[in-house]
């Protein structure tokens, strides 16, 4: 059965507005709400894991176990020096899979090709550390790209996370991306988004259920497939603009149609930033919020995912 995950990025404003709030209380929420597990971020300065000293990871995954929650980690970039000290790292967690995406060079084809040449060496390290490693459709490279590193690659022990709207941003329908992608998903980001008239800031991430991405039809898709398990990620308020032409949709139609004028605040919410500056708590509570109306849409419509409870809109 594919397990539920919660992504500790859906909930970043927790950490950095509500006092108290660290990666203890996203496992403890996480098994509160039934999730199976947590995905989490781990870049510097480590804010969504609270920390990578030994002791912290010790008490980290013995919280874990208590609570009956699995963990997978999530790094960037593809060097294989950085690769296998995360492994390291997320074996002392008991980690499954370890994502990753493309950094380094603006060039896309020397950094496709890097990564190729990155990933068959990492994919020994993941072998020996039976943490198979994750290639990410990210904002960097489409979803057409990823697969033409995996089939280089061709290793059991590097395989996809698929998201479900970062390939929008190079005009990839969603669902030609899953296509591209599906021989080697093992993994996904499940969020929704609308796409914002040009000028107006491309990519905008709104509770699930409430924009344009086919999310229960990709839902459906990787459940029929049997897919290990799907993270849910709250992108509420999120914003990034659109890359180069990689795909054939077209702005306005279907997945990519625009929402109406004005925006159906707070749902799409534009200007975080400034709510940032004037009130931090409020965003934090918004966010929060997101994540129940996307938790109520997800319980009602997809029905292996019943088990979720909602939580309270107080958080």
């Amino acid at each position: 059965m594919t397990k539920l995950f919660l992504h500790s990025y859906g909930l970043r404003y927790q950490y950095r507005h509500k006092p108290g709030f660290d990666v203890f209380s996203l496992v403890d929420l996480a098994a509160d709400l039934g999730f199976d597990g947590i995905n989490v971020s781990c870049f510097e300065p480590y804010i969504e894991i609270s920390g990578i000293e030994p002791a912290h990871l010790r008490k980290l995954r013995a919280h874990l176990e208590k609570r009956g929650i699995l963990i997978d980690i999530e790094t960037a970039g593809t060097e294989p020096a950085h690769i296998e000290r995360w492994l390291g790292i997320a074996q002392e967690l008991g980690a499954g899979f370890l994502r990753t995406y493309t950094k380094g060079t603006l060039d896309r084809r020397l950094r496709v090709e890097e990564a190729k040449a990155n990933l068959a060496q990492a994919a020994h390290a993941a072998e020996r550390a039976g943490i198979p490693l994750l290639l990410e459709n990210h904002e960097d490279i489409s979803a057409s790209e990823v697969a033409e590193i995996l089939t280089h690659v061709d290793s059991p022990w590097v395989q996809g996370l698929f998201d479900y709207v970062n390939s929008m941003l190079f005009y990839e329908d969603p669902l030609t991306s899953l296509d591209l992608m599906r021989p080697w998903i093992r993994s996904a980001h499940l969020k929704d988004c609308v796409i914002l008239a040009p000028g107006e800031g491309g990519l905008l991430g709104v509770p699930i259920g409430g924009g344009n991405a086919p999310v229960a039809e990709i839902t459906s898709q990787l459940l029929a497939s049997g897919v290990d398990r799907i993270c849910f990620e709250n992108t509420w308020g999120y914003q990034a603009a659109m890359r180069d032409r990689r795909g054939s949709a077209n702005l306005g139609e279907g997945f990519f149609q625009h929402p109406v004028t004005p925006l159906r605040e707070p749902a799409e919410y534009v200007d975080i930033d400034s709510l940032i500056t004037k009130d931090p708590g409020k965003v934090a509570e918004l966010e929060y919020w997101a994540l129940g109306e996307s938790l109520k849409w997800l319980k009602h419509k997809i029905p292996e995912f019943a088990q979720i409870r909602i939580p309270n809109s107080r958080g």
